[in-house]
């Protein structure tokens, strides 16, 4: 018996000098300029511009969003064929513009030529409004240059295309590595990103998302220490439910601000927001806006 309560022991003690020193070495994310210099207030991101409302991930929907008061917009690049940053959800063209086939088959140039807001519709397809007026496939540099001071959350939707190092490179000579957070579904790409590109802000990958759902759920959250700054979850993944506000305050104690996706609805904005949310990642960013008491009327451009 006593063999056997040392064969138990042991184990249970090393692990508590692990977890122990776990705990007295960890140290939360500081908080990134991006995030600082928006302050303390929820933000209100537009999902691909504001999906919802204007063809998505164009530079229409990114203007009309940032004119709406938004307070970051968030947009997904892919390479071209040529190399160049586009900005563009799907890796194939059919469901957003008139253009057939993978982006990646297309230079810049072909891909500029095809219309954007081809497919854009409220309606149900009763109506296109969007068509033939214009809006294009922007180039991640063309972003930068129209929207400079505006905040942006990029993801990295290709991995193994050296869109990492690009993305790195553009970054800085745009002058924009204070003004983003950088996200993919590619742990990989994060990873390679955060080599490249110290000190740029990034999200969880998957990965991390369910380390730290998991160190949460055994009380443990205290003893990671994120190489990420930002917590950018769904509410729900499959029949597990994220959000929760345990999992909100333990994330802010690591230091993490929490964005939520994709949230439309105003009662569920309402609810993550009263658990603690730091910000809403929505299609439909005037209602956010309006449910947070903020302007919602479409300031004029010079």
């Amino acid at each position: 018996m006593l063999r056997f309560v040392r064969f138990l022991l042991i184990p249970l003690l090393l692990l508590a000098a692990v977890l122990l020193g776990l705990l007295l070495t960890s140290h939360p994310a500081s908080r990134p300029p991006v995030l600082v210099e928006l302050g303390e207030q929820p933000l209100v991101i537009a999902h691909r511009g504001g999906m919802g409302l204007w063809p998505e991930n164009t530079l229409f929907a990114f203007e009309r969003a940032d004119a709406l008061g938004v307070d970051m917009l968030e947009l997904d690049v892919r390479a071209s064929r040529d190399g160049d940053l586009v900005v563009i959800h799907d890796e194939a063209l059919e469901r957003t513009s008139n253009g057939r086939g993978p982006v990646a088959a297309l230079s810049l140039a072909q891909l500029q030529a095809l219309d954007a807001g081809y497919t854009w519709t409220a309606d149900g397809g009763e109506t296109y409004p969007y068509r033939g007026q214009g809006i294009r496939i922007p180039s991640l540099a063309e972003v930068f240059a129209r929207l400079p001071e505006r905040p942006k959350s990029i993801e990295i939707k290709s991995a193994d295309a050296g869109v990492e190092e690009r993305l790195c490179a553009l970054l800085k000579s745009a002058g924009q590595r204070d003004k983003v957070i950088v996200a993919s579904f590619h742990e990989r790409s994060l990873q390679l990103f955060r080599e490249l590109c110290p000190g740029v802000a990034t999200a969880a990958g998957p990965t991390s998302v369910r380390l730290l759902a998991a160190l949460n759920w055994v009380g443990l959250a205290g003893v990671l220490s994120p190489s990420y700054q930002v917590l950018q979850i769904p509410p729900r993944s499959g029949d597990a439910q994220l959000a929760s506000a345990r999992l909100f305050a333990n994330a802010r104690a690591r230091g993490l601000a929490v964005q939520l996706w994709t949230i439309n609805e105003q009662p569920e904005m309402r609810q993550l927001l009263d658990m603690g949310a730091d910000g809403l990642i929505t299609d439909y960013p005037e209602r956010a806006l309006q449910l947070l008491g903020r302007p919602t009327r479409i300031a004029p451009r010079p």
